[in-house]
């Protein structure tokens, strides 16, 4: 096979292998090495010099949460620990830059510190499949250059990440850099036009990881749209911050990123973390949180890394703030030394503080009006547009999930406490009625309401009781992806706003057919004037399997002081 590959492909660079991962068979089905299996391509491959890139992806996927020392993070070192050396130099053991899968925080593999007399390359993901799936902007290079530049202090001497994959710090003939890329069809390749950045990012990283993710940055949007002070800076400020705040309100304190990876791994699902034989545990219960990674009470883990690396984990005083809950595992009112705040006081504000951030995003591109060319101005406010109120469904879910977990009440009074919000099943209904959704914090009051009829409208009306004013008025629904229902929200029979729920033709992120965190969005209609008295109307149109499905509705008063949704 592979003479007749290169008789067709004389340039071919190689074979990428993943084996043995997810359930999926390899060498060791077959009572074989995963060094040997490597090999077995390598030796196909060195006549015509091609390489083995071979993924160090392969774990258990039935491990017991019930047994305190079982960790897939502990995976990549216990199987290729010891076959360091045993790989032909024509093979490449491609690393994830973390233990577990391109989470929004993970600590740097250990296993770069062991792979001694193997070429070594590390694998990146521009893809975002855990980190909002280019729905949600976040600019990856600052985490990368992290990755890239911390010391594992391999036998006390400088050990670079960089360095190591390099082939520099072990004297290595080859190393690399792979990176997970998503580019289709779509004319802005990755389907986000922000997103781009990212892949920018990678190739300019993978070829100098010295530069700075500014300076990468800065570049990219003087090449992709103007050189304009005013372009660069808004676009700068925006993609700097997008992962610190994409971190604040999804997964805190090195919980990870606390999407469902039982289903999509788009929208929030915190409860999916645990409970099952994936192994991405926060081991949360009513009391404490956080996976004890420690060599004296945990998994172990901690003592992969080199001696004063495992030190500095092993302890939770010199553990950093961001990865605590990665390392181990505390009570909810544990104090923060930076802050002074409880554990959940933190993951409270986090969520807000983040939310809240996202919401000012679309304000903030909307002045690069006029110095971006209409189309992608448009499409990229689309998309912040739209992170801005997932933003939203992703604070409320974790907040709530762990509010309702710990039985801890937030102490600003904010979590599970809505003042400004109609809940949709409070309405008079007409066609329409309240269900449940799959968890009761992917729901604002844990219900929503859909049409009782597949083909028929639904009514939802209210009277009004805010003060007399002018609003942003808000709808929480959730957008199906297997239909596409219409609405009309209207004032004593005046049309606010008409919209239709079809991200699915738009976004391009995995779907979902359940009432849940991935499908929860939001519409907003700026600047309403409202008397109190005044009638509300929905009315909502299923279309396919998409029954019209309705959350909410908040009004968010536009003059004096802000108030909290």
């Amino acid at each position: 096979m592979t003479s007749l590959l290169y008789a067709s492909i004389p340039d071919l660079a190689g074979y990428l292998i993943k084996a043995n991962s997810e359930g999926q068979p390899g060498p060791l089905t077959y009572n074989r090495t995963l060094s040997s299996g490597a090999n077995l391509f390598a030796r196909s491959l060195s006549p015509y010099g091609g390489i083995v890139m071979f993924r160090a992806f392969v774990y258990n996927q039935h491990l017991s949460e019930s047994d305190w020392k079982a960790d897939r993070a502990n995976a990549a070192v216990e199987f290729f620990k010891e076959l360091d050396g045993l790989f032909d130099d024509n093979v490449i053991v491609q690393i994830k830059y973390g233990p577990i899968d391109f989470q929004v925080r993970e600590p740097v593999s250990p296993l770069f510190s062991h792979l001694r007399k193997t070429n070594a390359a590390v694998e990146l993901q521009v893809s975002q499949e855990y980190l909002g799936q280019q729905c949600h902007l976040v600019y990856l290079a600052p985490m990368w250059k992290e990755t890239l530049s911390f010391d594992l202090k391999v036998e006390d001497k400088e050990s670079k990440v960089s360095d190591i994959i390099s082939g520099h710090r072990f004297n290595r003939p080859l190393g690399g850099s792979a990176a997970v890329v998503n580019v289709g069809t779509n004319t802005s390749w990755l389907g986000s036009h922000l997103a781009l950045s990212n892949l920018y990012a990678y190739g300019q990283l993978a070829w100098n990881p010295s530069l700075s993710p500014e300076s990468i940055l800065q570049d990219w949007i003087s090449l992709t749209f103007s050189s304009d002070p005013e372009v660069i800076s808004i676009i700068t400020s925006l993609s700097l911050q997008s992962w610190p705040v994409y971190e604040s309100y999804t997964g805190n304190l090195g919980m990870q990123t606390l999407t469902d990876i039982l289903y999509t791994h788009f929208g929030p699902n915190p409860a999916s973390m645990d409970n099952n034989g994936w192994g991405q545990w926060t081991r949360a219960d009513s009391f404490s949180i956080g996976m004890d990674r420690t060599l004296s009470n945990g998994t172990g883990f901690s003592s992969q890394y080199p001696p004063s690396i495992s030190a500095m984990y092993e302890n939770i005083t010199t553990t950093p703030e961001e990865l605590l809950l990665w390392f181990h595992h505390v009570p909810y009112r544990h104090l923060l030394p930076s802050s002074g705040k409880t554990i959940i006081q933190h993951i409270y504000d986090e969520h807000y503080s983040g939310a809240e951030t996202a919401q000012t995003f679309p304000k903030r591109f909307s002045k690069l009006e006029g110095k971006v060319d209409t189309q992608r101005f448009e499409e990229i406010m689309y998309r912040l547009t739209y992170q801005a109120g997932h933003a939203i469904v992703w604070r409320d879910v974790v907040a709530n999930f762990y509010h309702n977990l710990s039985g801890i009440p937030d102490s600003q009074g904010r979590v599970g406490n809505h003042p400004w919000r109609v809940e949709a099943e409070s309405m008079t209904l007409d066609g329409y009625q309240t269900v449940l959704p799959d968890r009761p914090e992917m729901a604002s009051n844990s219900s929503a309401i859909i049409t009782t009829s597949p083909s028929l409208p639904g009514t939802a009306t209210t009277t009004l009781t805010f003060p007399s004013g002018v609003y942003d008025i808000a709808v929480g629904f959730f957008d199906l992806e297997s239909g596409r229902a219409n609405y009309t929200l209207s004032l004593n029979n005046k049309t606010v706003g008409n919209w239709i729920g079809n991200s699915e033709d738009f976004l391009g992120k995995a779907g979902s057919t359940h009432l849940d965190g991935h499908s929860a969005t939001r519409v907003t209609f700026k600047g309403i004037e409202i008397e109190k008295g005044d009638v509300l109307r929905l009315v909502g149109r299923p279309d396919g399997g998409e029954r019209a499905p309705v959350d909410y509705v908040v009004f968010l008063p536009t003059g004096g002081e802000a108030v909290v949704d």
